[in-house]
């Protein structure tokens, strides 16, 4: 049977040692101390704890793009103990939403507002250090989630894995000189223009010039395909006709023509790279920031025999070998601040309550509520196994009140 810790608070709200989950419960039952939060487990004991002798506490981060590792390391005089691990679960959506939201305010410019068109007249564009939105809330979620630890346990020092990831020179192919840093490595800002410049003005399926030319992408950015010059080839535009719908079978051919190719990942990893220091600087805030590298990382996690995944890697950055990671894994979700939902309540649950449901086969799930019919008495939640659709409110059994985060239990 899997660990698992609660987070502990004496009668002042003085952050404690956590203790396993079942000495926690024994606890509430003989009325020493109140339940705070299921979702991680927290108590709050019925009394004042005085002469604290806190041991060290370690928080190690293991920074992604799309998954999070983070870990809670305690270091005991004889054992280290590993306290909390998880993976948290980036949001993948605002880059989309902030482009719908654009279409709306310039439709509503263009056709309501009748007013001449604009350019950068917005503050937060021309802010130095700006990071954009897609990215700086990736950074936002991972503060949240620590400032959510950090109202249930004290954390001493934070453990970060410092990325390092030469953007240059996986676009370039080689390892560039320091100069060559400055120096574009495009033939013209606007990307189109390189890339007919590139080609020598012609087409490079029929060669034809006198004609529109059209810088086409030879994996598709639906695909996954990025900006770069090297996934981008001249075609006139009765050649990039053909290539509609099929672009993966001139993929190949494409990519010899011009000595190119795209470059996997290159968007997650300019992502951690663009947000590490403002994430780094929000961490110093808070406390003792230590940075580590990846291949210490992975040293550690060989000499120690520790599987590899995101939380697992956490711990490991915290440089304390732990006596056991054999803990429950946790699935975090920082949530958007407002929800959307149209209805307030069905059958006393709310959106995003954690439920459980059990089907007429047996099978039982736990979630959270995603949508909500009270026309039906019914109501759909997400769980790490299912997504239960219009589940029968009235069989539903509440077990927790949202509160800014989702906590799954992953094992």
């Amino acid at each position: 049977m899997l660990k698992e810790y609660s987070f502990v608070l004496d009668a002042n709200g003085t952050k404690l040692d956590p203790t396993i989950v079942q000495n926690a419960w024994r606890l509430i039952r003989q009325k020493k101390a109140k339940l705070v939060s299921k979702f991680p487990m927290v108590i709050q004991l019925n009394r004042v704890v005085e002469n604290l002798n806190k041991d060290e506490i370690r928080c190690g981060i293991d920074d992604g793009a799309v998954h999070v590792g983070i870990a809670l390391v305690q270091k005991c005089k004889t054992k280290n103990k590993t306290l909390f691990k998880g993976i948290i679960e980036q949001r993948k959506d605002v880059k989309k939403l902030m482009d719908g939201r654009r279409a709306y305010r310039q439709y509503r410019r263009k056709n309501k507002r009748h007013r001449p068109k604009r350019f950068n007249n917005r503050a937060s564009s021309r802010r130095s250090g700006r990071l954009p939105p897609s990215i700086k809330q990736k950074k936002q979620a991972i503060i949240r989630v620590i400032d959510r630890l950090l109202h249930w346990v004290g954390i001493d020092s934070y453990w970060l894995e410092d990325v390092k990831v030469d953007i240059r020179a996986l676009t370039d192919g080689y390892k560039p000189y320091k100069w060559q840093y400055q120096k574009s490595n495009r033939l013209d800002e606007h990307l189109r223009k390189a890339t007919i410049l590139r080609d020598s003005n012609k087409c490079k399926m029929c060669g034809k010039s006198n004609c529109r030319l059209e810088a086409h992408h030879i994996t598709p950015k639906r695909l996954g395909g990025r900006d770069i010059l090297s996934n981008l080839i001249t075609l006139c535009e009765k050649c990039h006709k053909k290539t509609h719908e099929r672009e993966m079978d001139f993929a190949e051919m494409f990519y010899l023509m011009i000595d190119g190719k795209d470059i996997p990942m290159l968007k997650y990893a300019s992502h951690v790279m663009q947000g590490k220091v403002w994430l780094q600087n929000e961490l110093k805030q808070r406390g003792e920031l230590h940075l580590t590298i990846g291949a210490d990382t992975a040293n550690k996690r060989i000499d120690w025999d520790i599987e590899k995944t995101h939380s697992n890697d956490a711990v490991c950055i915290t440089n304390l070998m732990p006596n056991s990671i054999e803990l429950v894994d946790w699935c975090i979700k920082p949530m958007r601040r407002q929800s959307k939902a149209k209805v307030d309540e069905v059958c006393g649950f709310h959106h995003r309550d954690y439920v459980t449901y059990t089907y007429r086969n047996g099978e039982t799930h736990t979630g959270y509520i995603t949508a909500m019919y009270p026309e039906l008495h019914a109501i759909s939640f997400q769980s790490p196994t299912k997504h239960c659709n219009k589940a029968n409110a009235l069989k539903c059994k509440l077990i927790w009140r949202f509160n800014k985060v989702y906590w799954f239990k992953c094992a």
